[in-house]
């Protein structure tokens, strides 16, 4: 079955087989929002209780190291379960390719979050030569989900503007499409410039603009979870 996309091309809407219960969209859809939810409510309880970890100049990822970082370990998690179950909802939709794409990379960054969220980080200013085996997977794994899913958003934002339908709308996906590449952009940037020959340190404040960066990439994944569930829910 076929229908017309919103820039007057053709899309095909037929699910993918193996998700093609009625039911799977829609449930991953509000999985994923709820998860986004609780992540950004609790990455700010964790910020009211952790006054020890400066968000000047540590990265939320030192949350995790410490006798409360299984807070930070579950946030992780909860935003891997996000990701993974909006690629879940976007497969379990039309068949548009771009959109299919995004989904493929967007599982990735939900497995490398996953990792990220498993293998606690070194301090940030653990010189590399004497990073633990806990803090490199760490480091992989959170690498590929911040490089992936700026991807990943512009692909699934592009397929599902372009599939159309009364509940797609248009002008938010087109806004939030760049906003996690944005924040990717910005994140590099400040890094690059403030970064020294001594490392990260007290006198590298990069920790707002990763904070900054993470708020993004959850503000993404609760935007387009929210509109694909709109959209199953409509006739």
């Amino acid at each position: 079955m076929r229908k017309p996309s919103g820039f007057g091309r053709t899309c095909i809407v037929t699910p993918t087989p193996a998700l093609a219960h009625p039911g799977t969209r829609p449930t991953a859809a509000g999985i994923s929002f709820l998860a986004g939810i609780a992540f950004l409510v609790l990455l700010t309880l964790i910020h009211a209780i952790r006054p020890d970890v400066s968000p000047r100049w540590q990265t939320t990822s030192e949350y995790a190291v410490g006798g409360l970082g299984w807070l930070m370990v579950t946030a992780f998690l909860l935003s891997a379960v996000g990701y993974g179950a909006l690629a879940v909802a976007l497969l379990a939709g039309p068949r548009q390719a771009l959109t299919r794409a995004g989904a493929v990379i967007l599982a990735l960054a939900a497995a490398g979050t996953a990792v990220g969220g498993v293998f606690v980080t070194d301090p940030i200013d653990t010189p590399q030569d004497q990073l633990s085996t806990s803090g490199t997977l760490h480091g992989l794994g959170a690498g590929l989900a911040l490089m992936v899913l700026p991807v990943a958003a512009l692909l699934v934002n592009l397929g599902l503007a372009r599939s159309g339908g009364p509940a797609v709308p248009g002008r938010l996906l087109r806004w939030t499409a760049a906003l996690p590449l944005a924040a990717l952009v910005m994140f590099l940037t400040a890094q690059a410039v403030l970064l020294g020959d001594d490392g990260f340190g007290p006198d590298v404040p990069i920790g707002w603009p990763e904070r900054i960066l993470v708020l993004a990439y959850a503000g993404w994944q609760i935007t387009v979870a929210r509109v694909v569930a709109r959209r199953t829910a409509r006739p």
